[in-house]
Order: C-alpha cells, then sequence, then structure tokens
C-alpha cells in the first residue's frame, strides 16, 4: 500500500487509514477515485469540504465517516445521485455495504471500523488492478455487496449465541458476501485460528478469500473456455462440495499437501482452492507495493560485502505497478526475496513468520493462471 504526503509546510506522512493530518490538523480522505488520500478545506459559509487548494468542488464527509468515524470517505456532492427514499450520503466504499452490524450495541462499532478498514484495503487493489468493481445499485445482476452482521454476543467475545438470531457464516452466495462481525475481534479470531489448526487468519485474509469467490464467477464460469482451462489447473469445481467439505473435516489433508496447495483449506475442493490462490495473490500485490513505497532493500544474503551492490528491491512494475504487461515470474521472484525479509524481521521482534507459506511449483502455476486471468490474457498462458 502506498502512503501519501499532506500539502501542508510539513509535508506530512499519510497513511492510506489516515482520516486526520497530524501537523495541520486538517481533515485528510478518499474520494471516488479512490486512489489518494488528500487533504480537505471546511468552508463554514458554504457547510462544505474542499479539496485543499480546490475550491471548485464541494465535498461531504460520508455519513459513516461523519457519524461512526469507521471510513475515511469523502463524497463529492455536485456527481452524487440520491437514491429514491434514501437521503444517505455514502462514499464509495460504504456503498457496498447491505447490512451494518447493529449499532444500538455500541462495542460493535470499533469491530466495524476494523471491518471497514480491511474493506477499503482489499477494494484498493481491486480498482487498481483495473478489476470490474460495481455495487448492487450500479449492477443488480452482477454487482457486490457486503453483510457485516453476528449471531453471537459481543461481550464474551462472541461465545454465547444471541437469543432469536439466525446463524450467520462467512462466505458468498451469488455476489454477496457475508462476514461475521466475530472476525474482527481478535480474542475470538485467534481461537478459532487455533482450535481449527490454522497457520494464518487475518480479516483482510477473510475479504480476500470471499472476493476471490465473486471474481471467479466474474472472470471464469461465464466462457466455457476460460472454464475448461481453470480446471486443469485448479480441479473440477462442479465437484460436489458438500461432500468434499465432509470429507475435509472427517480426514485430515496428507502430509505432503504443500507440494501442490497453498494452504490446507486450499485441498478441500477446487473452488477453495482457487480464493485461497486469489487471496494470496492479493496479499503478495499489496505487501510489494508497500516494501516499493518504503524503498525496501532486497539483499538478503547479510554479508556487508554486498552492500555496495544492493539497490532498492527491484520490483518489476515500478511506478506502473498494477499494468497487465508485468511478468508474473518477476512478481513471484521478487516476493520470495521479500517475504524471506518480511519473515526475519517479525522473528526479530519474537513474532510468528508473517507469511509461513511455500511457493511450490504447482502453486506458482496457479498464481500465473490468477494472474493472467485478472489482465484477461489466459491465452498467453504457458503450459
Amino acid at each position: 500500500m502506498k502512503t501519501f504526503r499532506c500539502s501542508c509546510d510539513n509535508k506530512q506522512l499519510l497513511f492510506f487509514e489516515s482520516s486526520s493530518c497530524v501537523s495541520c490538523q486538517r481533515v485528510v480522505g478518499l474520494d471516488d477515485a479512490f486512489n489518494k488520500v488528500e487533504p480537505y478545506d471546511f468552508d463554514e459559509e458554504s457547510g462544505c469540504y474542499f479539496k485543499a487548494g480546490k475550491s471548485a468542488v464541494r465535498y461531504q464527509k460520508c455519513d459513516n465517516n461523519a457519524n461512526f468515524n469507521v471510513c475515511n470517505g469523502m463524497v463529492n456532492l455536485d456527481d452524487l445521485v440520491p437514491e429514491d427514499g434514501n437521503d444517505e450520503v455514502l462514499c464509495f466504499a460504504c456503498r457496498f455495504n447491505e447490512t451494518v452490524p447493529d449499532l444500538s450495541i455500541v462495542e460493535h462499532i470499533p469491530l466495524w471500523q476494523k471491518m471497514e478498514a480491511a474493506k477499503r484495503r482489499a477494494l484498493y487493489t481491486l480498482k487498481a488492478l483495473s478489476l470490474p468493481l460495481r455495487n448492487l445499485r450500479q449492477d443488480p445482476e452482477n454487482g457486490l455487496s457486503f453483510d457485516f452482521t453476528t449471531d453471537r454476543d459481543v461481550n464474551d467475545h462472541f461465545v454465547s449465541k444471541l437469543d432469536y438470531s439466525e446463524s450467520v457464516f462467512t462466505g458468498h452466495d451469488c455476489g454477496h458476501i457475508t462476514i461475521n462481525l466475530a472476525e474482527a475481534d481478535d480474542v475470538a479470531r485467534s481461537q478459532t485460528k487455533h482450535a481449527m489448526n490454522e497457520r494464518y487468519r487475518t480479516l483482510l485474509g477473510h475479504f480476500r478469500h470471499e472476493l476471490g469467490h465473486y471474481y471467479f464467477d466474474q472472470l471464469i464460469v461465464g466462457s466455457e473456455k476460460k472454464h475448461a482451462l481453470s480446471k486443469e489447473y485448479f480441479g473440477d469445481d462442479e465437484l460436489d462440495y458438500q461432500e468434499s467439505l465432509k470429507k475435509y473435516y472427517e480426514n485430515k489433508p496428507a502430509d505432503n499437501w504443500r507440494d501442490e496447495f497453498i494452504s490446507e483449506y486450499a485441498t478441500m475442493h477446487p473452488y477453495e482452492d482457487w480464493a485461497e490462490t486469489w487471496a494470496h495473490y492479493m496479499h503478495i500485490m499489496d505487501t510489494l507495493e508497500t516494501a516499493k513505497n518504503f524503498s525496501i532493500t532486497g539483499s538478503i544474503t547479510g554479508d556487508a560485502a554486498d552492500a555496495e551492490e544492493t539497490d532498492e528491491l527491484n520490483l518489476p512494475q515500478d511506478s506502473k505497478f498494477f499494468y497487465s504487461q508485468t511478468s508474473i515470474t518477476s512478481v513471484l521472484d521478487a516476493w520470495m526475496e521479500f517475504s524471506v525479509i518480511l519473515n526475519s524481521l517479525n522473528r526479530s521482534m519474537g513474532m510468528s513468520d508473517a507469511y509461513p507459506f511455500v511457493l511450490s511449483k504447482p502453486v506458482r502455476k496457479k498464481l500465473s493462471f490468477i494472474h493472467h486471468a485478472i489482465h484477461n490474457k489466459l491465452s498467453l498462458l504457458e503450459g
């Protein structure tokens, strides 16, 4: 993820999640272009915000930003088209929400804030990759939407079932993604991680996994040729899902699952293999952009004699990070190098590896398929 700079005299560093400049105290945020955090000046006479130094276009804080501080979205009032019977003013990211948590329970609000932060980061990478990204209002048939809700009590870290509540399962269904609010609770998520013997479980990972299911439908299923090619890489996604799920939980995956899959869960069914691989592709692209932004070096030898020859991490995209002509081989080679640095930094802080995964040759081929599918270049894919 890139960082940004305020236009104030101190040129204060701004992050993707920033909502104010700590130096000049001005409001900062993201407009509908969704690619730049920048400062806004408030005009008391009009009651509107204007981009710093640009007074032509009126802006307003997203309602979820102004009322609950769960996003940093700014809405262009000149482009806003109100919905019939709905006077909400929502930013680019919040327009994808169909259901938000029960806000009469105040403990839900900081968890919702975490949900929105993860969602915005996931959407940013999708938009940067020029993937189709439409909400239900824009595309009622194929649009994307989110439900953030729960069936359990926040006060005991989501252990107790709420009375009269339907069960809530994180998942995807025809463009509609449900994320259980419990996944935003660090204690509840950690307990689930250990109970399921997972090496990695994050809120952002959930978003990217479920979005992988959405884009499988958008990019692959509609084309007989692409769907057939996908089966050559991931297996037959039309196999009985419930039967595969039952077998997965009744029998441990083979000890050599790392030879073919990115995670244990990916072994469950080809549909999940695609989603897990998709999520890892997004993790890789986002993290490499962050590394490039901070000019992190790519030498992994630790040899002082190499210091003079160590350049910046050699990312193939440079300023054109997400462009389609980038070689997936170059991306994955850069990632393998940087992941060593990333894990070593974590170990220096007494933490477990940030990326405890192996990119075997079959996994790299699957990541290559994802890459080519995103850029609509499957015809160039080598066997």
